[in-house]
């Protein structure tokens, strides 16, 4: 059980900035073809919200070019640098401070609503914050894939463990919840897409797992899986040529009439 209240993967805790560099490796390269498909261009305005470690943030500006921009927006700011100069970054908490209406070409958040309480509200603001003919881009996480993944029993039990401790916080299963609440706002052109990213042992992708396995741990005081199990689990997270899925993202696009 969690011991304290408020967000479980903070952006504060010292490994965070490698964790969510593996979280960027993962699914990064999705997020940027998603953000294409768009039809994404110089001049966009674009928001950009639970910015993280700003990978994303960094790459539209690059993409909108010096007659665009983006807002960074997050509650913890403190891995946003080096961006280049078309961003803002925005200190501010998406729950209450304002956000501007009707300004963006494109609204993209990922993994970040299945996390607040006030989720529904939320959307309803960052639809607001489109311009008409405005694109909304949500990413969000679900537990469906853990069901898959009993090939290998360690793998799937520190995955389900950690699962667990999150859902004491977070709506675990909110992804295969948001195609109905996009609809549900009115917006056209609606579509749907769900990944399950693989990573090699070895790497950063599976390090991240390991990583978001011990925030977590950490924040419930060390009792969420036996010692042995998660030694032999990231022993096998080590290891070249092995591959683990990891935790699903469904992806909602719509757009503003």
């Amino acid at each position: 059980m969690i011991t304290s209240p408020g967000y479980a993967l903070t952006n504060a805790w010292e490994r965070a900035q490698r964790r969510l560099a593996g979280l960027e490796q993962t699914y990064d390269p999705t997020t940027r073809k998603r953000l294409s498909a768009l039809g994404l261009a110089g001049g966009w305005r674009c928001l950009e919200v639970g910015a993280g470690a700003g990978s994303i943030a960094r790459w539209l500006g690059e993409q909108a070019g010096p007659d665009g921009s983006v807002c960074a927006v997050d509650l913890e700011v403190t891995a946003l640098h080096d961006l280049p100069a078309n961003v803002e970054v925005r200190q501010a908490d998406i729950r209450s401070d304002p956000l501007p209406e009707a300004a963006f070409d494109v609204v993209h958040a990922r993994l970040l609503l299945n996390h607040l309480s006030e989720r529904e509200a939320v959307l309803d603001r960052l639809v607001a914050a489109l311009r008409p003919g405005g694109w909304l881009l949500l990413e969000e996480g679900d537990t469906f894939s853990i069901g898959a993944i009993d090939e290998d029993t360690d793998h799937a039990r520190a995955m389900r463990a950690w699962c667990e401790v999150l859902a004491t916080v977070a709506d675990v299963d909110f992804g295969r919840k948001l195609p109905a609440l996009v609809v549900s706002r009115g917006l056209t052109d609606v579509g749907v897409e769900c990944e399950v990213p693989y990573a090699e042992g070895g790497t950063l992708g599976t390090e991240w797992l390991a990583l978001t396995f011990d925030q977590l741990n950490e924040r419930a005081g060390g009792q969420i899986l036996d010692a042995a199990t998660v030694e032999r689990w990231k022993d096998k997270l080590a290891e070249p040529g092995q591959w683990f899925p990891s935790l699903s993202l469904v992806a909602v696009r719509g757009r503003r009439p």
